[in-house]
């Protein structure tokens, strides 16, 4: 029972490129969505996460430091893709979920030293706008990674 009011569980999928020779379909709604963020969809198959691969650790994602996270909620999931392969870069990081409204994305970057969070969040809103997206604001964080060397 949940104490929030669902039990519903999503599962999580990702997008992999196809192994030689792999010609199993994709689901057309996903075929599509790829095709329309620009991608050749018989080059992807998506598979779901093995057990605790969605919760990578924290030190391979993100350095110590202040962060922005910028976050909207899409109609589509193609327009959602659109708006990642637009503002995700080597200092971009980005997550899918579906929510019961549609396409919730969160963008996470580096917060920029004497940069207001309103007008970083600017470049994403000018994106996101245009692919109908509803602005669900932006947070700051600050992440404090410490690493534990083991020994063998």
């Amino acid at each position: 029972m949940s104490l929030f009011g669902g039990s519903k569980q999503t599962r999580k999928m990702r997008l992999v490129p196809r192994a030689p020779g792999d010609t199993t379909p994709l689901d057309p709604a996903v075929a599509e969505a790829i095709r329309r963020s620009g991608m050749d969809p018989t080059k992807f198959t998506i598979a779901p996460y093995e057990q605790g691969e969605a919760e990578p650790p924290v030190e391979g994602l993100f350095k110590s430091g202040s962060r922005v996270e910028h976050t909207f909620l899409f109609a589509t999931v193609d327009s959602a893709l659109s708006a990642i392969e637009r503002l995700v870069d080597g200092d971009t990081a980005a997550r899918i979920t579906k929510d019961a409204s549609g396409w919730l994305v969160v963008f996470d970057e580096a917060a920029q030293p004497g940069v207001q969070g309103a007008t970083q969040h600017e470049r994403f809103a000018n994106v996101a706008a245009p692919l109908g997206a509803q602005d669900r604001g932006f947070a700051h964080l600050t992440m404090n990674v410490n690493r534990v060397e083991k020994k063998t």
